[in-house]
């Protein structure tokens, strides 16, 4: 039987619960680590996969600005040694918008990190460490360099269409479905959609921006406990994580693909159109926080792009690739301390999350 332990997160930025209580959300369990042990797979010589999505045309990129982060692990042991521990955290990918490289590498001895690569371009560091003594600290980080740019969008997307379903590749036909706390296929989230497209929309993008501007009149701003598309709809009320959702999800219902993008701190969605060649592109939007539809000015860097994944460790899909530690064996009686580390460095730990939305202009 596992025993549960919440770790500590080292974060210098405002945790969210998104963040806090869920994508940096450490386990320490006493398990059979042996499936996730095995997987030490791709050796981390690179910082980008090989397979990125081609660069996107009719956005642009603006702002560049370099962002360094330390990524990694620190476990405290007290009386209790640990054999055969692995860890996974999630890794930040090259984007259209970003790009990363891994400049610095400290681990210590005895300890062996790779990657493990995911569907949608994501990934997850993999630490593994065959035995740690009792009454040791022991730390492995590495230094990510970021380079994040602004997104313009589109000077004029009147001539975006709403993919043919039938049409999509695999990959983003995965951003169409139901999603754990996104039910598009829900009764009212359907008539949402009916109704909004009943208003008759120009174009595509207008027939998006009406999703828009339907969660952002009819959802409050409000934290709290996280709630899935059916909760919010009952309290008219949510944070980023719940506006996001329902953005999500009455795209989807509406034959839009659309996905969660994850940053420190907050997540924000991105809605999926065809030009008229059938050549797809992702534009993102902010649910919550200043109106920004189509554009995206945050130079925070992404974690994560996507909302439903399936992990070796997890029988059930993950809204989000949460920080994960399994030992096979503990001797001792003490649990150990777990600290995930996300640091952004310098100067960049002084960005902030734009999620409040922002007051209306004064009459």
């Amino acid at each position: 039987m596992g025993i549960g332990v919440t770790g500590v997160i080292l974060t210098q930025w405002r945790s969210t619960k998104a963040v806090c209580t869920c994508l940096l959300a450490a386990t320490f369990s006493l398990l059979d680590a042996s499936s996730v042990w095995a997987q030490r797979k791709k050796p981390a010589d690179k910082a980008v996969q090989a397979d990125q999505p081609p660069a996107v045309q009719m956005l642009e990129y603006a702002s560049p600005r370099v962002i360094e982060m330390s990524i990694g692990l620190r476990v405290t042991t007290r009386d209790g040694a640990l054999v055969q521990t692995v860890a996974t955290t999630v890794f930040p990918t090259t984007w259209p918008e970003q790009q990363v490289e891994i400049v610095e590498t400290n681990m210590p001895s005895g300890v062996q990190h790779a990657f493990r690569d995911l569907p949608g371009n994501n990934r997850q560091l993999v630490m593994t460490a065959p035995g740690i003594p009792a009454f040791q600290t022991t730390e492995g980080t590495l230094k990510v360099r970021v380079t994040k740019s602004h997104i313009i969008g589109p000077r004029d997307p009147s001539s975006l269409v709403i993919p043919n379903n039938k049409q999509l590749s695999r990959e983003v036909k995965h951003f169409t479905g139901n999603s754990p706390f996104i039910d598009a296929s829900n009764a009212e989230v359907r008539k949402i959609a009916r109704d909004l497209i009943e208003q008759e929309p120009e174009n595509a993008w207008q027939h998006v921006k009406l999703i828009y501007d339907w969660v952002r009149e009819n959802i409050k701003y409000t934290k709290g406990e996280m709630k899935d598309t059916r909760k919010t709809l009952r309290d008219k009320a949510g944070d980023c994580e719940e506006m996001t959702s329902m953005f999500v999800a009455l795209c989807r219902a509406s034959n839009v693909p659309a996905r969660c993008v994850w940053i420190p701190g907050h997540c924000y969605p991105e809605f999926y159109l065809e030009d008229a060649d059938g050549h797809g592109f992702w534009f993102p939007c902010q649910a919550a926080g200043t109106e920004s539809f189509g554009t995206m000015q945050d130079h925070l860097p992404i974690l994560q792009k996507g909302d439903r994944f399936k992990l070796p460790e997890k029988q059930e899909s993950q809204r989000y690739l949460a920080d994960h530690l399994t030992s096979k064996k503990m001797v001792g009686q003490q649990k150990p301390k777990v600290e995930f580390i996300r640091l952004l460095l310098g100067d960049a730990a002084n960005l902030k999350v734009d999620e409040a939305p922002s007051a209306p202009p004064a009459p």
